[in-house]
């Protein structure tokens, strides 16, 4: 019985002891913007745990699944969007994004300074870190893969943090993109129109057409019951035409969703339900 205490006692310390994971890496909103496919990078920290963000390359391989070469890395310095807090100021270097790997990954690089603390984010929250960015020439109907990889260098403070044990990561759905807009030459809109998605009720693919009489920027928005923004299908300048836009729903629940249309003072609001 004594053995047994002992024993008992022993697994109890070494478990105390052994390293907790601090941090998840996930991509969110990944979406197309005129032929750009754009990642947000997150980092949630385990409750009661705290990531002092120390030397990191959150490196991610991507690939298109029909289309050799179809995406390529956009290198920035400083990356789009950058978290302030670990960017360009008294204890970090510009945070910067670098293709690698013969363009088949692209590194996200968190670069503290010599001598410096790394900032400290609080465990039970997620961090939004930066935005990633590659050029999709491949085809509307290709699907785009990414992938973290487990190589990846994740420091708290000065201490390197060990993959599964330290750090881990959550990859997004084959196919991640949410939607590609493309143009239809039949005819000039005399007005603006968000036309009903067909089919629907879908799952997880529905078409959405709008037209619009004159050129300017135009958001075209996915929210779900209770008002949240849950996609970006379109946010950028258009010219005058119509449009089709295939949205896929993939990482949504099922559930009643809206979809809101805005360009030159124009506003319509459509609802469509996902089944799955």
């Amino acid at each position: 019985m004594k053995k047994l205490i002992s024993l008992i006692i022993l697994i109890l310390v070494f478990a105390s002891s052994a390293p907790a994971q601090k941090v998840t890496f996930t991509m969110s909103n990944v979406r197309i913007e005129s032929s750009i496919l754009l990642a947000d990078i997150y980092a949630s920290v385990a409750a009661s745990q705290t990531w002092h963000a120390g030397m990191t390359n959150i490196r991610i391989y991507y690939y298109v699944n029909n289309t050799p070469g179809g995406l390529s890395a956009m290198p920035e310095s400083p990356v789009t969007n950058a978290n302030v807090n670990l960017s360009g100021n008294s204890n970090y270097y510009t945070m910067t994004s670098t293709s690698i790997m013969n363009d088949t990954c692209i590194s996200l690089n968190i670069q503290l300074l010599l001598g410096k603390t790394g900032y400290a984010l609080a465990g039970g929250n997620s961090y939004f870190l930066g935005t990633l960015k590659f050029n999709m020439i491949a085809p509307p109907d290709s699907c785009a893969v990414l992938k973290f990889l487990s190589n990846s260098t994740v420091f708290d403070g000065v201490n390197q943090l060990s993959y599964s044990s330290g750090w881990t990561s959550i990859d997004p759905p084959p196919c991640p993109y949410i939607g590609i807009s493309t143009r239809s030459n039949i005819g000039v809109p005399k007005s603006y129109k968000l036309s009903q998605n067909y089919p629907n009720p879908f799952n997880p693919t529905t078409t959405i057409e709008y037209s619009i009489p004159k050129s300017g920027l135009v958001t075209l928005k996915v929210f779900d019951m209770l008002g949240r923004q849950v996609a970006v299908l379109v946010n950028n300048y258009k010219t005058v035409g119509n449009y089709r836009i295939d949205f896929n729903a993939s990482e949504l629940s099922s559930g009643i969703y809206f979809y809101k249309m805005e360009t030159n003072g124009f506003v319509a609001i459509k609802k469509f339900a996902l089944i799955k």
